[in-house]
């Protein structure tokens, strides 16, 4: 079927081209709002601007598609073959995209405000820009994987409120996404560069971020219980009011950091770069200081209450009226 005979039968009412062959066919600007086009084959086919709203897209194969531009708001496209498929400025407010093949494409500066993208394969795609305001990619026990979203550039990316628990991360560009009140919990961001990236009001409870540089970045008021965060990097980070009990952080470097109020009570801060740290009325009961660097670190007001510093370097750090591990206050 070429794209003469496609858009004839569509404005004469005909809606039905489930399984059509439409490799390469040029739709550019097409309007084929509610078309039911379930399985069909358009590899490498000219989708750009095309109105897609409501469109049935699942299990279709949109392999090296042109889409840019195209709207695709409330989209079915389950289990669709997006792979190197070109979304860039594409409308997918509210698609249904759980299980869609998305990898190597290009969707910069695209919106998926609201898009489930559960159980999606994002591997190494382009998603600089993008808009997921509440957007679901949260991993579901029994029911969906987390959205495999390893190398993924998504800098600058508006993630807002997104639902990205138990989702793979690894390696993942987030340098300056805005990341507020997004769910993360449990989910994998080994070795993400996060780099001045907002994840204020956040939560990344049981999070893996072993050896993720989030320099600069905002943490204030973020959830980081049990999670891990050993080898990485938050030199001048924000985390005032952040919950880090029970967080595994050996080896972090927390240098220049602002910390106050913040709860370490139980964390594992062995060996931890805690230079020239601001961590003013921060609460560490109990937390492990082995061999920390606390030289020149502000911890006026602390509770270090059953706190181990025995091993920990503390040249130069003020503790004025810090509750000291015996239970005393230091004058």
């Amino acid at each position: 079927m070429d794209a003469i005979e496609l858009l004839q039968r569509y404005r004469a009412g005909e809606t039905d081209f489930r399984g059509a062959n439409l490799c390469g066919v040029d739709l550019g600007g097409a309007d084929l709002i509610g078309a039911d086009l379930t399985g069909t084959d358009l590899r490498g086919a000219n989708l750009v601007l095309a109105y897609l709203n409501r469109v049935n897209l699942s299990k279709a194969n949109l392999i090296g598609t042109r889409l840019s531009g195209a709207n695709l708001s409330q989209a079915d496209l389950i289990n669709a073959k997006l792979r190197d498929a070109d979304l860039h400025g594409a409308i997918l407010y509210g698609a249904d995209l759980r299980g869609a093949d998305i990898t190597l494409a290009t969707l910069l500066d695209a919106n998926l405000i609201s898009a489930d993208l559960r159980s999606v394969n994002l591997g190494s795609a382009n998603l600089r820009g993008a808009c997921l305001r509440g957007a679901n990619l949260r991993y579901e026990k029994r029911c969906y994987d987390g959205a495999n979203l390893r190398g993924v550039d998504l800098r600058h990316a508006d993630l807002r409120g997104a639902n990205l628990n138990g989702a793979d991360l690894t390696k993942a560009d987030l340098r300056r996404a805005n990341l507020t009140e997004t769910s993360l919990r449990e989910a994998n961001l080994t070795e993400a560069n996060l780099i001045g990236a907002t994840l204020q009001s956040s939560f990344l409870t049981d999070a893996v971020l072993v050896d993720a540089d989030l320099s600069q970045a905002n943490l204030t008021n973020a959830k980081l219980e049990r999670a891990n965060l050993t080898d990485a990097t938050l030199k001048n980070v924000n985390l005032t009011e952040a919950n880090l009990t029970q967080a595994t952080l050996s080896k972090v470097n927390f240098a220049y950091a602002i910390m106050r109020r913040a709860r370490f009570n139980r964390a594992d801060l062995s060996r931890t770069t805690l230079h020239h740290a601001d961590l003013t009325e921060a609460t560490l009961i109990e937390a492990y200081l082995g061999r920390a660097d606390l030289r020149d670190a502000n911890l006026t007001d602390a509770n270090l209450a059953k706190a181990e510093l025995s091993s920990a370097n503390l040249i130069g750090t003020n503790l004025q009226g810090a509750t000291l591990p015996d239970g005393s206050t230091h004058e």
